[in-house]
């Protein structure tokens, strides 16, 4: 069998990161807090647990799993599977090639998985998603739009999910037009959903990236899929969204783009079309930014004034200016459940693993934080903090 010459050397980090990742309830930013208090990844994986509970107020059980976490079957099959897959590369964000967009979101991904010609994300990336039931004029709109992107600049990288409709055609587009791009996949890449795009997925290979959060292994779980899409518009400048329904999971994308102080632009169609409704009130809530020509989308990211290698640093937001909680103000449910958001468990099943709440006290808990605007649902079972915590302060 062959052995995969780009997974990461034995005292590469990126190792101690996937180990972390398959633990469940622990996400990126208290991996982060914990390895800003000890030194290294490497070092959380050596403390006892008796330490990470006295010192850091961790739960015995959590403590107990990152102490094992190098050593668990989990792990060994998965990195023993890496190293037997040629050309994937494991990244995590203390790696060389880990995205520099993707490290300012709020929770960026612990671990991706890389596989393609595309080593990298350092060129200027911009989203496009829409509806998978897309119209003809939804396929013609994005054509079009990724086309007039590829004339005036030309190293432009388009990045989508591989999904049916809009995603398909804007990887096609990119293609047609000599621009790289990135699939973003809801599953593990040896699971190319949906199966009929295995060779578009292939030909991206050739000319882009397919890239994963989630295990080799995983399939594409409907709840994967609103996760993903912070992928999406984490790696990406700005988000176009060219048409979509009004319960479209593009909105989710838009949404993720918002919070991650990105662009979002979105197309107009017909007032009386249904495909379009999305699209249509994104503009109308001002939540995105009308366009209909690629030039319109580079104005606004000011493009023709900005060097490439300027574009990253667009992406650096200020602070987040949002309202300020003490968890400790509130009930013992309620301060658990903002303790594991701001960990960066996001999505209902994560938090109810972690808390240890009941699931219909947790919902009930989750209605009334997002009525008094504590926490937003953003769709497809994924919650975010709303405030800001700062759990660490004495």
């Amino acid at each position: 069998m062959t052995a995969n010459v780009l997974q990461p050397s034995k005292s590469d980090p990126a190792w101690s990161w996937l180990a972390l990742s398959l633990i469940s309830g622990i996400g990126y930013k208290k991996i982060r807090a914990l390895i800003k208090q000890l030194g290294s990844v490497e070092e959380l994986l050596k403390t006892s647990p008796q330490i990470l509970v006295e010192q850091f107020q961790l739960s015995e059980k959590l403590a107990g799993l990152i102490t094992k976490a190098a050593k668990t079957q989990s792990f060994l099959i998965e990195k023993r599977i890496i190293g037997e897959t040629p050309g994937i590369r494991l990244l995590c964000p203390d790696s060389s090639g880990y995205p520099l967009s993707l490290q300012q979101i709020s929770t960026p991904p612990t671990v991706l998985y890389w596989q393609g010609e595309l080593q990298d994300a350092e060129n200027p990336c911009l989203a496009f998603v829409g509806s998978r039931g897309c119209t003809a004029y939804g396929k013609q709109q994005t054509r079009r739009l990724i086309k007039e992107l590829a004339q005036y600049v030309p190293e432009m990288i388009i990045v989508s999910g591989l999904a049916k409709g809009i995603d398909t055609v804007a990887h096609e587009a990119a293609l047609e037009s000599g621009l790289k791009t990135i699939a973003v996949l809801a599953g593990g890449l040896q699971h190319i959903y949906p199966p009929e795009n295995k060779r578009l997925a292939a030909e991206i290979l050739k000319n882009g990236a397919l890239v994963s959060e989630f295990p080799l292994g995983v399939k594409p779980l409907a709840r994967n899929f609103p996760i993903r899409n912070r992928v999406i518009s984490g790696l990406s400048m700005g988000t176009v969204v060219t048409e979509a329904r009004k319960k479209s999971g593009a909105k989710i994308t838009a949404a993720f783009a918002l919070e991650q102080n990105r662009e979002v632009f979105a197309l107009p169609g017909r007032v009386d079309s249904a495909a379009s409704s999305g699209t249509n009130s994104l503009i109308a809530r001002q939540h995105a930014k009308l366009v209909i020509s690629a030039k319109d989308i580079l104005d606004e990211l000011s493009f023709f004034s900005t060097s490439t290698a300027q574009l990253p640093y667009l992406l650096h937001g200020s602070e987040s200016g949002l309202k300020k909680i003490n968890p400790d103000d509130l009930d013992e449910v309620q301060s658990k459940i903002l303790v594991a958001l701001n960990d960066g468990i996001e999505e209902i099943d994560a938090i109810h693993a972690q808390t240890d709440i009941e699931m219909n006290i947790l919902l009930a808990a989750l209605l009334e934080l997002e009525l008094t605007g504590i926490v937003e649902y953003i769709g497809g079972q994924i919650y975010r903090l709303a405030v800001e915590l700062d759990l660490y302060t004495n």
